[in-house]
C-alpha cells in the first residue's frame, strides 16, 4: 500500500509543472494605434514565454509551456498556434518586426509591433530568371531558354522597380551561372515576401503541347527540406535566425510552420497569377494548370514561391510569341498585376 502511495506521489509531482503551467489560448484579437499594431493573446492561465524574432523572415515566435493548434488570418499578420509554439508572420511592410516586443498583462500577452517610417513601406520581391551561363536550359530553333527567361524577368523587374512600393531583386543580372542553392539562400538573405522563378517549357515528344503552367511546392519537397534543415543546423542558418536554429524544438516547429506557409501562400499566388493569365493572355498562350513539385527553388521556408513556365518552346507558334519583345512585356504586365493583387495593392495612375 505504501509503495502505491509513493508512486502516486511521484506521478503527481512529475505532473505538477504541467498542471500549473499548462496554457490554452482562449481568445485572440488585434488592434492598433498611431504607434503600434497590437496582437492580444489571452490564455486560461498565466503564460510563461520566450520570444524569438527573425526580421528578415518577418517572423515572431513565442515559445510557451503549452498551447493548442489554430490558424488566424488578418490583413497585417497571420498567427499560427500549435503545441508549445505560436508563430506570427508579419505581412504588412509598414510594421517593423525587428523592433517588436511582447509584454504580459495578467493572462494576456500583448505583441506590440511598431509602425515604420513611410519611406520603408516596401514589399520585397525576388525574380529568378531560370538557368544562365553554361546552363542554357532548353534550346529550340536556335533559341536558348535562358535568353527568354532573362528578357521577361528584366521587364518584370523594371515594372516593379518603377512602381516604388517594392524592393525588387534578380537572382542573376546577366548571362552567368547561378546554382539552385545560391538562389534559395539569396532569396532568404534579402528577406523576400515573394519569389517568382521564370522559365520556358519544352516537350520534344509532343511538339503540339501548349500552354503556361504554374508550379508550387509539393508535400514531398516540403518534407525533404524540413528533414534537411531540421537535422543540419548549419543549413538552417541560411533560412532562420541564429537563436531559432540553436533551440532544436523551436527550429523543428518553426521550419514546419514556415514551410507550410511557403506552400499555402505559393498556391495562393499561383491561383492569382493563373487567373490573370487566363484574363489577359489566354488568347495567345493557353493558361494551363497549377502543379506541385519538389523543385529546389521552391524550398525557401517562410517565402511564398512559384515557378512559372511561360509556354512551350517546342511549339513553334508559342516560341515566336516568347521571343517577341511586345509579348514579353504583356507577360511582365500580367505578372505585375498578379503581384499587386496578391499584396492587395491597386494599379498606380500614370
Amino acid at each position: 500500500m505504501r509503495i502505491w502511495k509513493f508512486l502516486t506521489t511521484i506521478v503527481l509531482i512529475s505532473l505538477f509543472p504541467l498542471l500549473v503551467f499548462a496554457q490554452k489560448v482562449v481568445s485572440l484579437s488585434v488592434g492598433k494605434d498611431k504607434n503600434y499594431y497590437k496582437i492580444f493573446i489571452t490564455f486560461d492561465g498565466k503564460p510563461h514565454f520566450k520570444v524569438f524574432k527573425d526580421p528578415k523572415r518577418d517572423l515572431i515566435t513565442l515559445k510557451l509551456d503549452n498551447t493548442y493548434r489554430f490558424n488566424r488570418e488578418y490583413y497585417s499578420v497571420r498567427v499560427v498556434g500549435e503545441r508549445n509554439l505560436i508563430t506570427i508572420f508579419v505581412r504588412n511592410p509598414q510594421l517593423s518586426t525587428a523592433k517588436a516586443k511582447v509584454v504580459r498583462k495578467y493572462r494576456t500577452l500583448v505583441v506590440l509591433i511598431p509602425f515604420k517610417h513611410r519611406k520603408f513601406f516596401k514589399y520585397t520581391v525576388v525574380i529568378d530568371p531560370g538557368h544562365g551561363g553554361r546552363d542554357s536550359g532548353a534550346t529550340y530553333f536556335g533559341v536558348k531558354e535562358k535568353e527568354i527567361n532573362f528578357a521577361v524577368a528584366l521587364k518584370l523587374y523594371k515594372l516593379l522597380k518603377e512602381d516604388g512600393r517594392f524592393k525588387v531583386y534578380l537572382t542573376r543580372k546577366g548571362d552567368y551561372f547561378v546554382s539552385l542553392t545560391h538562389r534559395q539562400k539569396f532569396t532568404a538573405q534579402v528577406g523576400a515576401d515573394l519569389f517568382i522563378s521564370i522559365h520556358a517549357n519544352a516537350n520534344p515528344y509532343k511538339p503540339y503541347k501548349r500552354g503556361a503552367e504554374f508550379y508550387v511546392l509539393s508535400e514531398k519537397g516540403k518534407y525533404q527540406k524540413f528533414v534537411d534543415l531540421a537535422t543540419h543546423p548549419s543549413h538552417a542558418l541560411h533560412f532562420l535566425d541564429e537563436d531559432m536554429v540553436r533551440d532544436y524544438a523551436v527550429r523543428k516547429k518553426v521550419l514546419k510552420t514556415t514551410l507550410e506557409f511557403t506552400q499555402e501562400e505559393g498556391e495562393e499566388f499561383a491561383k492569382i497569377a493563373r487567373r490573370y493569365w487566363c484574363k489577359y493572355l489566354e488568347r495567345f498562350i493557353p493558361c494551363g494548370g497549377i502543379y506541385k513539385r519538389s523543385f529546389a527553388v521552391l524550398k525557401v521556408p517562410g517565402v511564398p514561391t512559384v515557378l512559372v513556365e511561360l509556354g512551350y518552346m517546342s511549339h513553334r507558334g508559342e516560341l515566336n510569341l516568347l521571343t517577341n519583345s511586345r509579348y514579353q512585356w504583356s507577360i511582365a504586365k500580367t505578372l505585375y498585376r498578379a503581384i499587386l493583387d496578391y499584396f492587395n495593392l491597386k494599379m498606380r495612375k500614370n
